[in-house]
């Protein structure tokens, strides 16, 4: 039911939670009520307005208004929740972690680096750089020696162009002089020596190498 125009908010229209969404409810809450007791001091007596139409409308606000706290009460829960996560992963710093470190992020500007270890040299391996899609961006060639390496990627990718900012997984092949295939580990050890916030997902810095918190496998030492 709606008086002069004024109708009951939906309550699945109330999917998110601030202080405008009160503030209108409350407004229209008002006006509503306002009109009502117009209409009710200039109805007819022969013919009284229904009042059960008015009770039902009243009674749409009041869950309308319960679902904005409730909103309100599981945002805050949130916003608990991601400070402590954050409170948690600072805690990292100058501390030894251990991860995952096939997938690096690239920001759009700074360029992907991949630290990995090779059992043998290899003249010509294959390096191969997909997206979070599965998606080819990167083929080319490299040459490894026995132990540490890295690969660094710039954002330009096999056709000339210029990938997207996200996070980039790497994969490398290659056979020693006697053409049996090397042992290549992109596992990450090293000391955490910074933790960035600034996008959807929380990156640490290790060995100058960016990497996604969910690549964390273990974390020791430190104070």
């Amino acid at each position: 039911m709606s008086i002069l125009g004024l109708s009951t908010p939906s309550l699945t229209s109330t999917t998110s939670t601030t202080a405008s969404d009160q503030s209108t409810l409350s407004s229209n809450e008002n006006m509503f009520l306002s009109l009502l007791v117009t209409q009710m001091q200039n109805q007819d007596p022969l013919n009284p307005t229904d009042a059960s139409s008015f009770t039902q409308q009243l009674v749409q606000y009041s869950q309308v208004e319960q679902q904005i706290k409730t909103n309100a009460y599981l945002e805050s829960l949130k916003a608990l929740s991601t400070t402590q996560n954050a409170a948690n992963l600072v805690s990292y710093i100058g501390k030894t972690v251990e991860a995952d470190a096939s997938t690096s992020h690239y920001d759009g500007t700074n360029s992907a680096t991949w630290n990995f270890t090779s059992s043998a040299a290899s003249t010509k391996a294959t390096i191969t750089v997909t997206n979070s899609s599965g998606e080819t961006v990167y083929t080319g060639t490299k040459s490894l020696t026995k132990g540490d390496n890295s690969f660094t990627c710039d954002g330009t990718t096999s056709a000339g162009g210029t990938a997207s900012a996200g996070d980039y997984t790497i994969a490398v092949s290659g056979s020693d002089t006697s053409g049996k295939a090397v042992t290549i580990t992109t596992s990450a050890s090293g000391v955490c020596t910074a933790v960035d916030f600034s996008g959807e997902t929380p990156l640490i810095t290790v060995g100058g190498q960016q990497i996604s918190v969910w690549s964390v496998t273990s974390v020791s030492g430190g104070s």
